[in-house]
C-alpha cells in the first residue's frame, strides 16, 4: 500500500457504501473503526455507516460538528451502529474529518 493514503481510526470518510443486498450502495459518510495497525496492513478498512437521518435508527450515536475534533458535518447526523461493515481503502472518495 505503499503510496496511498493510509486512513486512521476515528477518520470520517466518503464512500459508496453497501446496502445489504451487496449490489447496490450510496455515497454516504463513514466512520472508520479499524485501528491503525490493522489499516496499514490490510488494503481494507473497517466503518460505520453515518446517516443524516436521525429517525433512521434507533441503535444511533448522534454526532455533530461540536463532537468532532477537526472538520465538520453539514448536519446532525447518527452513527449507525446497526450498519458496520468492511470496504476497500481505495474505494473511499474523500476523508476530511476526525470524530
Amino acid at each position: 500500500m505503499s503510496g496511498k493514503v493510509i486512513y486512521r481510526q476515528r477518520e470520517i470518510a466518503l464512500t459508496r457504501f453497501p446496502f445489504s443486498n451487496l449490489t447496490d450502495f450510496k455515497v454516504r459518510p463513514v466512520l472508520i473503526l479499524s485501528k491503525d495497525g490493522y489499516n496499514h496492513k490490510y488494503a481494507d478498512v473497517i466503518v460505520c455507516g453515518i446517516s443524516s437521518n436521525l429517525e433512521e435508527s434507533e441503535y444511533g450515536i448522534e454526532i455533530s460538528t461540536e463532537s468532532l475534533d477537526g472538520g465538520y458535518l453539514k448536519l446532525t447526523s447518527k452513527i449507525r451502529v446497526d450498519a458496520i461493515t468492511n470496504i476497500e481503502q481505495d474505494i473511499i472518495l474523500k476523508k476530511n474529518r476526525q470524530a
